[in-house]
């Protein structure tokens, strides 16, 4: 099966129009190719990876959304960072002197995510296939011709150039080329990191906030380049890892909102999340939106990988929570972290406020996470469904249209703000339809028949026809969450929805409920707009005692 198109029409999909017209269609292109083209970033700053990462999230968002506007702005930039590129095939923002240093090979890494998505998604222009080829032909021969040695350069003890194998696979994905496919291996053999291999540090069970230097960000984009290979068949043996690197950032440090990072101001690193949500360091913040992004990243390795439906529970919360509470009201900004502590008095700073705060670097007001949040939520309708041999997954249950290699769907309900869902089949052939099952789903009744199911995954295989009713129903009740760890902490959530207490009281809310004594609302509303003066809470102390109603 081949889904063709497919159109979200709930909370997420709103937010990623919004997103594509307040944020991605303003963005000012030629600034971000400036630093290719004149080569001037001497300063260690980040300014090389923003082309790349506003152009995926643009090309990523517009599969879904097809605005002609910006489909034209895709094709212009992408021409105009084909024009820096030197005879020898470079395509840098550094000076000859400089590169490989800093954040160079990151930098390059990101040109070459932006330019195979144009390929593989928008158009496939041999031009640009052939300017991925030599550019990446280039770097390895500055580096020696061995992968291995990729740790020796830039940032984070080699983490932020290793991650680099994910782009380099890309181009062996669209190129063919087995020089690229080898050098990737490389990579993953020189371990990613100075201080040990990572990927060996995973498969051993240690923690990740000590694995590499525990950059949550850049240690995840090497696991990523890894399961990469894995899902093109590529060192088998390594698939477990990936899963068990999967496991262990949900288990340790994934927040209830779906989103990980802390330790230090900026939520950047890994640091025991799951117990640092409740309890976290003085100096820490937590949830930086670029980890939020990597996460979903990886989460859709992960999906691919294993067909586990149980990923895509960790991204619906992820994407309900994280994601629409690190974008502001209008569209036009994204957090650099979520509110911090969630134990009390947690804000979500502007966006704006956090740039003015050193958050970014000085250029045109872009910050990492304003490039990365679009990319972050372009990802929900890569979630929401996903092709099968014999059919459709349905993972996610926001009202949406889908055509699919032989007929439609659609959705219908107002999910997850309404726990009644109904779903309609039109195909003329014999068609499985997968339909996750979490949790709080109690009702699957096909026709007026209930069918049996259990957590996880529920297959349907007939012949559909358009008068076929199928309906779901979710216990959408307000529940009460322990903390992790036994910490003396306890949050509500409804569905996938975490709930919050704005400390102005109750204040405009897709969700408002009133319990314990407290007036909670979504956690994408609370605190909104984002301001200092505008706290929240989302953990509550059990031994108080309007909890103790609950």
């Amino acid at each position: 099966m081949k889904i063709y198109c497919i159109n979200l029409a709930g909370p997420l999909g709103k937010a990623l129009h919004t997103s594509v017209n307040a944020r991605l269609k303003t963005v000012d292109y030629r600034l971000l190719v400036d630093p290719f083209r004149y080569r001037n970033e001497e300063d260690n700053a980040w300014r090389c990876e923003f082309w790349g990462k506003i152009v995926r999230s643009a090309i990523l968002s517009n599969v879904y959304v097809q605005d002609p506007e910006l489909t034209q702005t895709i094709r212009d930039t992408v021409q105009d960072i084909l024009s820096t590129q030197t005879p020898d095939g470079c395509i840098s923002s550094y000076p000859a002197e400089k590169q490989l240093q800093g954040w160079d090979i990151w930098g390059r890494k990101y040109v070459l995510l932006g330019l195979v998505r144009y390929y593989e998604m928008i158009f496939p222009d041999p031009a640009v296939k052939t300017a991925c080829i030599r550019l990446l032909d280039h770097l390895i021969s500055q580096v020696g011709g061995d992968g291995r040695k990729m740790k020796t350069y830039g940032w984070h003890d080699g983490l932020a150039a290793s991650s680099i194998c994910d782009a380099v696979v890309g181009v062996y994905r669209i190129s063919g080329e087995k020089r690229f496919l080898q050098f990737a291996k490389e990579i993953i053999a020189g371990g990613a990191s100075l201080k040990h291999n990572v990927f060996d540090a995973a498969a051993a069970g240690t923690a990740p906030e000590n694995i590499g230097n525990g950059k949550a960000y850049e240690l995840t984009s090497c696991f990523q380049g890894l399961a990469e290979l894995c899902i093109l068949g590529e060192l088998p043996d390594f698939r477990y890892v990936c899963r068990k690197y999967y496991e262990a950032i949900r288990d340790q440090e994934i927040f209830i909102t779906g989103v990980g990072g802390g330790k230090d101001e900026h939520g950047e690193y890994w640091c025991s999340g799951a117990l640092e949500q409740t309890a976290p360091r003085p100096d820490s913040a937590l949830g930086e939106t670029c980890v939020t992004a990597t996460w979903l990243h990886y989460c859709d390795c992960i999906l691919r990988l294993t067909g586990d439906p149980s990923v895509a529970d960790q991204t619906e919360i992820a994407l309900y929570n994280g994601v629409l509470g690190a974008m502001t009201q209008n569209g036009s900004n994204w957090l650099h972290r979520n509110p911090t502590p969630l134990t009390g008095g947690g804000r979500k700073i502007s966006a704006d406020d956090q740039i003015g705060r050193g958050f970014g670097t000085p250029f045109g007001g872009n910050d990492c996470c304003r490039a990365q949040g679009p990319e972050a939520l372009a990802f929900a309708p890569v979630f929401a469904a996903q092709a099968k041999e014999d059919g459709v997954a349905l993972n996610f249950y926001e009202d949406m249209t889908l055509e699919f290699s032989g007929g439609k769907l659609a959705v219908s309900g107002g999910y997850p703000y309404q726990g009644k869902v109904q779903i309609r089949m039109e195909t003329g052939a014999e068609t499985a339809l997968y339909l996750r099952t979490p949790s709080f789903l109690k009702k699957v009744i096909l026709n007026g028949e209930s069918l049996e199911f259990g957590t996880g995954s529920l297959a349907i295989r007939r012949k559909w026809d358009p008068s076929d009713d199928l309906q779901l129903e979710f216990d959408l009740a307000c529940r009460q969450v322990p903390a992790p760890g036994n910490r003396p902490f306890a949050a509500y959530m409804r569905g996938p929805i975490v709930l919050a207490e704005d400390a102005r009281g109750e204040v405009p809310a897709a969700v408002i409920e009133k319990t314990a004594g407290h007036i909670l609302c979504d956690y994408a509303a609370a605190g909104m707009p984002a301001d200092e003066g505008h706290p929240l809470q989302v953990w509550f102390p059990v031994n108080n005692k309007k909890m103790n109603q609950f």
